[in-house]
């Protein structure tokens, strides 16, 4: 029995073997197979095959761009070192390397040309290059004649036998030499080409190289070389990025190279010929653009500037850090980057600003008057916005409502773009009757302005809100108003930009933003025992009744006696269901007398904006000025008013508009 089980298992083992060794067999063929398209794909990977040379230069695995930086900086600094020496006469001259040049980049395309191919057969290539590489040549050339060969010419040759050449005001004019000793520049400058490419690629040349002089004709002088000295390119004149200062235009010089050849054959030895110059005018020379430069009012605009006199001098900072600025075409503007950090130690005092509808002094404020002022003069010069951000509540200072322009720190800028075809210049400056005046100067070329107006969707009334303080107030006393809470109606409105040519057209209508702006209401304090006799809803803080006793003055030196419930909140303007594109919701759009500031106060920068969008990180400061005590105790008796109020004779905070930012 074990030697049958043995006879049955022998059969079994031989057949197996041949299949064991046939699996191996696939398999190492299926390895070597899988290495050899992972060479193929190494090879395709962008990169230079190992071992690749260039002059001598190894850039091996690397990309062309790196192959080139490579092979310029080395050969740059052989050239560096190297120097070609030649005899002419019986004198030796020498070439210095820093005369050669050798084109990097084309020497290795031609590296990477060399190692193309479909995918499969990289695979060799890449095994070929690990085993021993290539080395690509690449010519070096003589951009020009050297000084060397010049000198040589001019010693071994006889003076009549060389062409020379000189250039007047208009014209070249050849002198054509006679028949006589002259060297060979042609075939010398060759022969001084390869032997500094043989010791580029560490050769040692088989034999120095010597000139040949011939007794012959003159020879052509190299035309194209004295094209290359004397062509000069045209070039506009600009205003220089850094000086702000013209840059002279530049006239072009150049010659027909074969019309200088013609004439040279038909002149006689010894005789001279004459080629004239070719000058091409620049397509803007510098007295067109000195006439052009700043010709232009682009758009400009005026606004009063309420006080007090920390508020007219942080105007009068950012205004002078402004002033003057020009920005070249495709420049954008930044009012931060300018007129901060809006900082103590970056200049500023403090004034007051509206934070959550109460006044509060901050560093800066004010500054916002001239951020909005540019908004709105850049829309009259239709130039290019590229950042421009809503105040929380409408600054009554503007024109038109939906104008302004807030600014915070670092995280809310006005910003433009000179989007025109010549530089622009701004000018800014607050003159002795506090009013704020920007203008933009530039080059008209299409005679289209900007004319924004806004249009009201809706507007929401002011109430007046009480809050209980017997500290404040005695039993029986007056409600007395918090001066550092203003009033004023808030308003919804659309922004548009009607563009005007110069005939007084209307070519465009573009509608800009829709801006929504807070009401902000005043607050009065009473005494709680007095709410009933006052109608004062102590859940709402609302009056819901007609008070008994019409309030009197309170302590307060300008409080307005007539405060009375003719603040109703039912005196709200209802909205307009289909507004008509009207010019301005302002009842004065005129740009030299402004609304009297601080109907409606901004936020300022480095104080947290409420409810402002967007909303920046609270900082340093704010931009608001703030409002005397007259002016808010005043604003009580007074109904709810429009958004733009009538401009102000003076200037200064009329008795219902506290002073904005």
């Amino acid at each position: 029995m074990e030697n049958q089980e043995g006879k049955r298992v022998l059969p079994d083992a031989k057949r197996r073997g041949p299949r064991i060794a046939l699996i191996v067999i696939i398999v190492i063929i299926a390895a070597l197979a899988a290495g050899y398209l992972s060479l193929c794909a190494m090879a395709g990977s962008g990169k230079l095959l190992p071992n690749t040379r260039v002059l001598g230069v190894s850039v091996g695995s690397m990309s062309q761009e790196q192959a080139v930086q490579t092979v310029t900086q080395e050969l740059d600094t052989r050239l560096a070192e190297l120097s070609v020496e030649f005899t002419s006469g019986g004198k030796s001259y020498t070439v210095p390397g820093s005369s050669f040049t050798v084109d990097a980049a084309s020497a290795v395309q031609a590296a990477a040309d060399a190692q193309s191919g479909s995918f499969l057969v990289r695979g060799g290539q890449y095994l070929s290059a690990l085993l021993g590489g290539a080395n690509t040549d690449a010519p070096v050339v003589l951009s020009q004649t050297p000084d060397a060969v010049n000198q040589a010419a001019a010693d071994c040759g006889d003076p009549e036998a060389q062409t020379t050449w000189e250039q007047t005001e208009d014209a070249l004019i050849f002198h054509k030499g006679r028949t006589g000793r002259s060297l060979d520049t042609a075939a010398l400058q060759t022969a001084l080409e390869e032997q500094a490419a043989q010791l580029l690629a560490g050769e040692t040349p088989a034999a120095p190289v010597e000139a040949q002089i011939t007794n012959a004709p003159p020879a052509e002088p190299d035309l194209q070389a004295i094209y290359d000295q004397l062509y000069v390119e045209p070039a506009d004149a600009y205003l220089d990025a850094e000086t702000k200062e013209i840059v002279p235009s530049v006239t072009g010089v150049s010659f027909d190279i074969d019309a200088a050849r013609t004439a040279l054959e038909q002149t006689a030895e010894g005789e001279q010929c004459t080629v004239p110059l070719t000058f091409t005018q620049p397509d803007l020379t510098t007295e067109q653009l000195s006439e052009k430069l700043f010709a232009d009012v682009l758009g400009t605009s005026t606004t009063t500037c309420a006080g007090p006199s920390t508020r007219w001098y942080n105007i009068d900072l950012a205004a002078s850090r402004v002033n003057g600025t020009i920005l070249l075409p495709g420049e954008e503007f930044s009012y931060n980057a300018l007129a901060g950090p809006y900082t103590v130690a970056g200049g500023y005092k403090k004034a007051g600003a509206y934070i959550g509808g109460k006044n509060i002094d901050t560093t800066a404020g004010g500054i916002c008057q001239l951020s909005s002022t540019l908004y709105w003069t850049t829309l009259k010069a239709n130039l290019e916005i590229v950042e421009r951000n809503k105040h929380k509540y409408n600054s009554g200072y503007m024109p038109v409502v939906g104008t302004d322009a807030t600014v915070y720190s670092d995280s809310l800028d006005y910003r433009f773009k000179n989007n025109t075809e010549y530089p622009i210049k701004i000018e800014c400056y607050q003159d002795s009757s506090h009013r704020l005046h920007v203008t933009i100067y530039g080059t008209d070329t299409t005679g289209i302005h900007g004319e924004p107006y806004s249009v009201t969707l809706s507007t929401v009334a002011y109430q007046n809100i009480y809050k209980p303080d017997a500290n404040k107030v005695p039993v029986g006393g007056d409600p007395v108003r918090d001066p550092e809470y203003a009033r004023y109606n808030g308003i919804t409105v659309e922004v548009y930009q009607k563009l005007v040519d110069a005939d007084g057209n209307t070519v465009d209508t573009i509608f800009l933003h829709k801006d929504t702006y807070s009401p902000s209401n005043p607050v009065y304090y009473y005494n709680p025992a007095d709410a009933a006799r006052l109608g004062i809803n102590t859940s709402t803080g609302l009056r819901t009744e007609t008070p008994v006793v019409t309030p009197s003055p309170s302590p307060s030196p300008s409080t307005d006696p007539s405060a009375s419930p003719s603040h109703s909140p039912s005196a709200s303007p209802s909205p307009s269901a289909s507004p008509s594109p009207s010019e301005s919701a302002s009842p004065s759009p005129s740009e030299s007398a402004a609304p009297s500031p601080s109907t409606t106060p901004e936020n300022g920068p480095g104080m947290e904006p409420v409810e402002s969008s967007p909303t920046p990180a609270p900082s340093a400061s704010s931009s608001q000025s703030p409002a005397p005590v007259e002016s808010n105790e005043a604003a009580a008796s007074q109904p709810p008013q429009s958004q733009s109020p009538a401009p102000s004779e003076t200037g200064g905070s009329s008795a219902s508009q506290p002073p904005a930012a």
